[in-house]
């Protein structure tokens, strides 16, 4: 599944490849910028409408594709730049890619 960067973001792409059996979720970004010491991006899985932390992506220059984390279900994607070590919630204003499922 793709996802796009959101308006007034960067040009970030991705596509998260999201096993429905095992409930693994791996990312493949690109165009996301290295992130600035301190920060992280956080990949995020809507379930029922509310928006649950589906792990952090571990920056990879190559592209390639990384495990984030699991998740039972969702709806749709989010990669937002949070705080190194990740936030219980989205920063909003933070997120730079969203795609639905």
């Amino acid at each position: 599944m793709a996802l796009a960067p959101v308006a007034g973001g960067t040009q970030a792409v991705a596509t998260v490849y999201w096993n429905q059996q095992s409930k693994e979720v791996y990312i493949q970004a690109k165009g996301l910028q290295a992130p600035a010491a301190g920060k992280q991006y956080q990949l995020w899985a809507q379930v029922d409408g509310k928006m649950v932390d589906a792990g952090l992506i571990s920056w990879n220059a190559d592209g390639l594709p990384v495990k984030t984390g699991t998740t039972p279900r969702a709806e749709a994607f989010a990669i937002s730049l949070e705080n190194e070590g990740g936030s219980p919630t989205p920063t909003l204003t933070a997120v730079v890619a969203l795609g639905k499922v």
